[in-house]
């Protein structure tokens, strides 16, 4: 028979092993909550998400150097060398020039976050192959590698310098990032096509307002308060606009190669300044984009296989004839393919052309350009 005492130890016993059992409950419980939560990818914040935006508006740069020009190479890579971009792997080909090792190993480890994910070029035949993609050795390429762009690291607040004769254009790379996904200008469709008769081929031909600058574009309005300094100018419209349009004629190259090419490139702002060169597009976009920035009113002219922007008359002379009448009131030709060009003074060789506007758009209607004889508005797509 049992005691009374054997009985209270029993159950003590019970409530001992029952206690033991939750708190292993517990402890496997929590373990496996603090698994899930160490395992649960971090959510990224507002300045991770920016930094990606802006290495992979880096990336797309590097690769169309057309748009940006050996100098933005240079200030993000250094000696280093954009070779090519695999868009669908989101893959980056560099190279680096003859170096040693210990110089070239500096380079990675700047650049790249993890140099395990790094695939090297093999040597073979004086060349160095990676998959289909393969590069000569020289001098100038002694190291071939590629890596996925998440890989690729861009320090985000840098800023980049374009010096020109008498200012700096300055970018950092949100300011680019701002140009590269077009919220820092107009934007919208690309592609404008005229009404024609119907036994008459359609016209079409590429919308420049879409890249045309918005104002206070903190790049340009930097630029232009640079240009604009003097005080000698101040509170003077003519000479001011003059200024800017001196800038584009004599400082930025016309590029023949850009005018003949059997497709339109069109550049925006921030692309003709870190390159130095655009054909009469690129020079009106530029142009455009810095009348925007000081609160000029213009308009785009589109002229047979040339395009140019006029401005109001307001106090200019008009010797040159290269006026044109937009809603009601006279407009003066600011042409800046022509070097040293003066606003109502300029006598131009071309002057048929110039006056022989077909179509008229002021970029901060979107998506609306008109012809110039019928005032009818054109189609986009």
């Amino acid at each position: 028979m049992s005691s009374l005492f054997d009985s209270e130890s029993k159950q003590s016993s019970n409530w001992k092993m029952i206690l033991i059992g939750f708190l292993v409950l517990v402890v496997v419980c929590s373990t496996a909550f603090g698994l899930y939560w160490a395992g649960k990818p971090r959510e990224k914040t507002a300045e991770e998400w920016l930094a990606e935006e802006i290495r992979d508006s880096t990336v797309m740069m590097l690769a169309q150097p057309i748009f940006s020009g050996d100098e933005f190479e240079k200030q993000i890579l250094g000696k280093g060398k954009f070779q090519w971009f695999d868009r669908k792997k989101r893959e980056a080909y560099f190279s680096y020039p003859q170096a040693e090792k210990e110089e070239f190993d500096g380079f990675l480890n700047k650049y790249f976050a993890n140099r395990a994910k790094i695939e090297m070029g093999a040597e073979s035949g004086g060349k160095l192959k990676i998959g289909d993609f393969s590069l000569e050795i020289s001098p100038k390429s002694q190291y071939f590698f590629k890596t996925s762009i998440e890989n690729f690291k861009i320090a985000p607040d840098q800023t980049l310098n374009f010096p020109f004769k008498n200012v700096n254009y300055t970018l950092n790379l949100t300011e680019m990032k701002g140009f590269t996904d077009n919220s820092n200008v107009y934007g919208g469709k690309l592609i404008a096509e005229a009404s024609t008769t119907k036994n008459q081929p359609k016209i079409i031909f590429a919308n420049h307002g879409i890249m045309v600058a918005k104002p206070n574009e903190p790049s340009l309005k930097r630029l232009t308060d640079d240009l604009l300094k003097d005080e000698s100018i101040a509170g003077d419209r003519e000479k001011r606009i003059q200024r800017l349009v001196d800038f584009v004629s004599n400082e930025i190259e016309y590029s023949y190669t850009e005018a003949v090419a059997p497709r339109e490139t069109l550049k925006r702002a921030d692309e003709v300044l870190m390159t130095r060169i655009g054909d009469c597009s690129n020079k009106t976009i530029l142009l455009a984009s810095l009348l925007e920035q000081i609160g000029e009113d213009y308009v785009l002219l589109y002229c047979p296989q040339h395009i140019t922007v006029a401005v109001p008359q307001g106090n200019y002379a008009n010797e040159n004839k290269l006026d044109f009448i937009y809603e009601n009131k006279p407009y003066l030709i600011a042409e800046s393919t022509l070097p040293g060009f003066q606003i109502g003074k300029t006598k131009v060789g071309n002057f048929d052309r110039l006056i022989n506007v077909n179509y008229v758009q002021s970029p901060k209607q979107i998506d609306l350009i008109f012809d110039a004889k019928s005032y009818t508005y054109l189609n986009f797509w």
